[in-house]
């Protein structure tokens, strides 16, 4: 048998072994590509938009600034609802006045021990602790009618701020001011025609059982005066 013959079968097994290989093995699938890239540009679209709506909603809803405490006096005012609320004060600091009349009593039998004729008698303890008394009030609110000072902090000045004494003048003498109005409050608006920077007006203060009694004399053209009496006493707490 010649070799030709061998290399005829040789060729065949080799042809043959390629086709059973082809029909055996499956064909590897490609990767979607086309897709892929597809779905990462959605998502990627999807941040865009989340990151747009998050900077606008930023942006509309800024952060308020912490308020800043206002430490100057407001001098402007609801007239009507500021005498309502200076009412309605003033009459609960009446009640609590009445309520404690037998503290006060006893208070002021302790009092009458001293020996306080003047202001420089007053131990310091006590130099920021008288308070108003309203019930002894005098004139007080002819004095704020004339002025026009009715429901401004002037009138609560007089009603509820306490006042403060202090050394003053080149003799160490004690002076009493309202710290709150940097001052004092009736040597600023004028009662009529007197002008309380003037000889229109004379004060005068005495202690009586321990409290402050101001007087206060506006003398007006044709010998007309408006006579203001304020009273200061000391707490009960502070006292005892």
């Amino acid at each position: 048998m010649s070799n030709e013959s061998f290399d005829h079968l040789s060729d065949a097994s080799d042809l043959g072994d390629f086709s059973n290989q082809d029909q055996m093995e499956d064909p590897v699938p490609l990767a979607p590509t086309k897709q892929r890239e597809d779905v990462v540009q959605q998502k990627f679209l999807q941040f865009v938009l989340v990151l747009v709506a998050l900077c606008f909603l930023a942006a509309s809803n800024p952060k308020k600034a912490a308020p800043v405490a206002n430490t100057t006096i407001n001098t402007t005012f609801d007239a009507t609802a500021y005498r309502l609320a200076l009412g309605e004060r003033q009459m609960l600091q009446r009640t609590k006045l009445f309520e404690n009349e037998e503290k006060i009593a006893r208070a002021q039998r302790v009092m009458q021990s001293r020996t306080w004729s003047k202001l420089a008698d007053v131990p310091e303890y006590y130099w920021d602790k008288y308070i108003p008394d309203p019930t002894r009030f005098e004139g007080v609110e002819m004095y704020l009618h004339m002025t026009k000072q009715n429901g401004t902090q002037v009138a609560e000045a007089l009603y509820f701020y306490p006042i403060k004494f202090r050394k003053g003048g080149k003799e160490g003498d004690i002076l009493v001011s309202w710290p709150s109005l940097n001052g004092d409050i009736f040597d600023v608006a004028n009662v009529g025609s007197c002008d309380p920077k003037t000889e229109c007006l004379q004060g005068t203060y005495q202690i009586e059982k321990g409290d402050l009694v101001f007087e206060y004399t506006f003398t007006m053209e044709g010998g007309q005066k408006l006579i203001v009496k304020h009273v200061f006493y000391i707490p009960v707490d502070s006292i005892l």
